[in-house]
């Protein structure tokens, strides 16, 4: 079949079906690409982490760019890709931490219990930044067998 681009409504079907988006931070000496989980709710791509390396080059420069993928269940020759770049911003509105909170946990509903503990335990110790990157720019290909 071939590659295709994605529609709008492809772009956000894969957003929300998927849990892991790479970021990468970018500042005057230095370029940083992570991978973290977050759930798209809202139009905007939400999270959890903690204080550190992300939040400080995001904090000196809030433009970000993203990947997510979706090969990890269609395999490597069958996939969606979605990109962009976006605004990342530190979200300190409880109402808005506590209504994206649940669609976030239940991207983690699969994970072993070890990993949830090592994540609360993390938080505990650093601290709990929650997230929001809004989209810019966005598309998506999509390859097909």
């Amino acid at each position: 079949m071939g590659f295709r681009d994605l529609s709008q409504q492809e772009i956000e079907a894969a957003l929300s079906a998927e849990r892991v988006v790479r970021l990468a931070f970018t500042s005057e000496d230095e370029v940083f690409v992570v991978p973290v989980f977050f759930a798209w709710h809202e139009g905007s791509l939400w999270g959890f982490t903690v204080p550190g390396r992300k939040t400080r080059m995001a904090g000196a420069n809030p433009r970000v760019g993203f990947q997510v993928d979706s090969s990890a269940t269609t395999g490597v020759f069958a996939w969606a890709s979605v990109s962009g770049q976006g605004t990342f911003s530190v979200v300190a509105n409880e109402a808005e931490i506590a209504a994206f909170t649940p669609k976030f946990q239940s991207k983690m509903t699969d994970a072993p219990p070890w990993a949830l503990t090592m994540l609360l335990e993390r938080f505990a110790k650093y601290g709990r930044v929650p997230f929001r990157i809004t989209p810019t720019v966005m598309s998506g290909r999509v390859h097909e067998e």
